[in-house]
């Protein structure tokens, strides 16, 4: 029976670039993200009154945690900040996607390294020993194991 070789997933060149482009997002262009606590707040009626000077400040790179009756209610960033993170957020499905296609060659490989085992030469002539034992060969070889009882 003929049996094909599974491909590994390895540190393609490809693979290289997905995870230095994530390590480059996550490293220069998001480090304006902060926990929203971090962030500097201002009411809703304050950046209501004054949208023109808090969208100037906001599309200067801050962001802003807006407050509505003293609870958050949202977070306020520039277009460019949201465009990196749908950019992150496309990253990240790659990166589960490249996951899981080396999780899955990689079980690929161990099914194929044990089926290799089973079709192997020794593992033929342990099973033809085993069938062909006669009764006395077996009692002789028998040891109990620390699940059986005397």
């Amino acid at each position: 029976m003929a049996t094909h070789s599974m491909t590994r997933i390895g540190n393609t060149p490809e693979e290289n670039h997905t995870v230095e482009r994530a390590k480059y997002l996550l490293n220069n262009k998001l480090n304006w993200l902060s926990p929203s606590s971090l962030l500097h707040s201002k009411g809703g009626r304050d950046f209501g009154r004054s949208i023109e000077s808090s969208l100037i400040e906001i599309s200067k790179g801050e962001v802003k945690r807006l407050q509505l009756r003293k609870r958050d209610t949202a977070v306020v960033m520039s277009v460019a900040h949201y465009e990196e993170l749908v950019d992150m957020k496309e990253m990240y499905s790659v990166l589960v996607k490249k996951l899981q296609e080396k999780e899955i060659a990689e079980a690929a490989n161990a099914y194929e390294v044990l089926y290799q085992r089973i079709i192997s030469p020794a593992s033929k002539r342990a099973a033809d020993d085993l069938f062909s034992a006669t009764g006395e060969e077996l009692r002789a070889s028998y040891q109990a194991g620390a699940t059986e009882t005397k």
